[in-house]
């Protein structure tokens, strides 16, 4: 099965601690700092309960049946795993990807090539998910497959970015099955 690698900002609405992700992002390539002190110097206590899924999320059922999800994020692990857990979305997700696996913060070479390990695949057969444009970009040029989505941007043709509105049409095209005419009625029968 194909591994699709999910931003939890693409499952979770995290709109109000973006100044840490931008702080994180930034961080990516210099000293690492514990995503949980970190995060209590940026935004102080958080409540993780506040964070409601997307109501969309809930088609990662529907994903997870065509690929193994991951979810990459700089919040700390338990914190991740907690939210998910909260909203019953764990039962999707193959595993979390944070900071404290690669002692660098998302989305460093040494995070793409450990999710790549993790993943058991090469990082050009995954599929990374994200809705930051930033993300997005970088991770194309890395030669992943890249779908942006909750952002309906038009970008340049060079720039090898999906772009779907959210995880309900992702499913559904992941849904529509090709079949090759040669194969006979076999194949329907398989």
């Amino acid at each position: 099965m194909i591994p699709y690698i999910i931003d939890l900002d693409a499952i979770f609405d995290l709109s109000s601690i973006e100044i840490y992700r931008l702080i994180t992002s930034s961080l990516s390539n210099v000293r690492y700092y514990p995503p949980k002190d970190l995060l209590k110097t940026v935004i102080g206590d958080l409540d993780i309960s506040k964070f409601k899924p997307y109501p969309d999320s809930q088609y990662l059922e529907e994903l997870n049946y065509r690929a193994r999800i991951y979810v990459v994020t700089n919040l700390p692990k338990i914190d991740t795993k907690s939210l998910l857990l909260r909203h019953n979305i764990d039962t999707f997700v193959q595993d979390v990807i944070t900071p404290e696996d690669t002692n660098r913060y998302f989305p460093s070479k040494e995070v793409l090539m450990f999710i790549s390990r993790k993943a058991n695949s090469p990082l050009g057969s995954i599929t990374f998910i994200t809705p930051h444009i930033d993300y997005a970009i970088l991770i194309s040029n890395i030669g992943a497959r890249t779908i942006l989505i909750r952002n309906l941007i038009s970008l340049p043709k060079d720039i090898k970015v999906e772009i779907r509105k959210n995880l309900i049409e992702l499913a559904e095209i992941t849904a529509q099955h090709k079949m090759e005419s040669g194969m006979g009625d076999s194949a329907l029968r398989c």
